[in-house]
């Protein structure tokens, strides 16, 4: 595909998902349910402009200089600090229905891990080097943190059941797999956005 191609389909992607958006938060007004919905789905979307660039550069054949790297991994940052963000909201809601336990340990792990990743990938777009053990280190901590918020999402029932299994199931399994199948190259950031955007719809539909 090439650079324009795939760079109009992101962002004819990304403006029919903030309308949508729009229009659901103009329907049920603004609090603190819709804009954490509203950040955790964002976060995917941010991160979809990353994964195209990313996608064209190692697979399609894209030239690129330090203007495309420096995009491509902004918006792959951009995309975990939207997600803090919306979990940060999150937190709050759950512990306002009575949950204080899962929802702090996930907040504060996840934060923790995503200073990690922030500091691992800055260090890349210098070296143009990972430095693996805080890959593996972030997304351990990113795993273990969604999964703890689907635990508390499924003890205090402010969305759907499915919602809350659906992000423990994902999380962890997928922990497990990476850890079995790909130990030495484990850092497929895309799947730590999925959740989000699981939570985010069900905070709307819920």
């Amino acid at each position: 595909m090439s650079p324009s191609g795939a760079l109009t389909l992101t962002v004819f992607i990304a403006v029919g998902t903030g309308l949508a958006l729009s229009r659901t938060i103009v329907a049920q007004g603004i609090s603190t349910r819709t804009i954490a919905a509203s950040l955790l789905i964002l976060s995917l979307i941010v991160f979809g402009f990353g994964g195209m660039l990313f996608t064209g550069r190692a697979f399609w054949g894209w030239s690129i200089g330090n203007t495309h790297l420096n995009w491509e991994r902004g918006f792959i940052i951009a995309a975990v600090l939207t997600t803090v963000l919306g979990l940060a909201l999150l937190e709050d809601m759950l512990r306002a229905a009575g949950e204080p336990v899962l929802s702090r340990l996930g907040m504060v792990t996840y934060l923790c891990g995503a200073v990690v990743v922030l500091v691992t990938e800055t260090a890349y777009l210098s070296k143009r080097d990972w430095i693996y053990p805080q890959i593996v280190l972030y997304v351990v901590l990113a795993f273990l943190a969604q999964a703890a918020f689907g635990g508390a999402l499924l003890r205090t029932g402010i969305v759907a059941n499915w919602v809350g299994w659906g992000t423990v199931i994902w999380n962890l399994g997928w922990l497990v797999v990476m850890g079995v199948v790909r130990p030495l190259d484990i850092y497929f950031p895309v799947l730590h956005h999925v959740a989000p955007l699981i939570i985010g719809i069900g905070l709307l539909v819920g």
